[in-house]
């Protein structure tokens, strides 16, 4: 895959503001905002398009850390997804960031908070025989089943 089609990728895979795909203007301010490396917008547009082919590694870092990928991203051969299952989404290494600095205690209170997270979203059970297609909703309830009337 070519520098151009990853770039492509990225563009229609990041939100701007209000929802609405990231333009160039947008990522080259957030370039010079992060004072990684600055590049012009119409060199951007030509990157993006193919028109250049061999940017400089600073230009790659500024565009990685723009688009919140690993540099890696744009290095390697195979046609990579920005976020493989080990790497962090932009959300959760945001979550992650916060964290540094915070009390043991506070630290063991997000833990928590998060066990219980993934095990109401049932991230971390093992798939059940004959589970795959099954009508059950998320918290494993079949849709004949009445609720539990000590859970209201």
């Amino acid at each position: 895959m070519t520098i151009a089609q990853r770039l492509e990728r990225l563009f229609a895979q990041t939100a701007g503001p209000h929802g609405r795909p990231v333009t160039l203007q947008e990522v080259v301010h957030r370039m010079d905002r992060r004072g990684i490396s600055t590049m012009s917008v119409s060199y951007l547009q030509q990157l993006r398009t193919g028109q250049a082919r061999n940017p400089r590694l600073q230009h790659l870092r500024a565009l990685a850390d723009a688009f919140d990928v690993p540099v890696s991203y744009f290095l390697s051969e195979g046609d990579t997804e920005p976020s493989s299952a080990t790497e962090l989404t932009p959300a959760e290494r945001t979550i992650a960031l916060r964290v540094h600095g915070l009390s043991d205690s506070a630290l063991a209170s997000i833990g928590a908070i998060v066990e219980l997270a993934r095990k109401s979203e049932r991230l971390d059970d093992p798939p059940e025989a004959g589970r795959h297609g099954s009508s059950r909703d998320r918290a494993g309830r079949s849709p004949t089943s009445t609720p539990d009337p000590g859970t209201r």
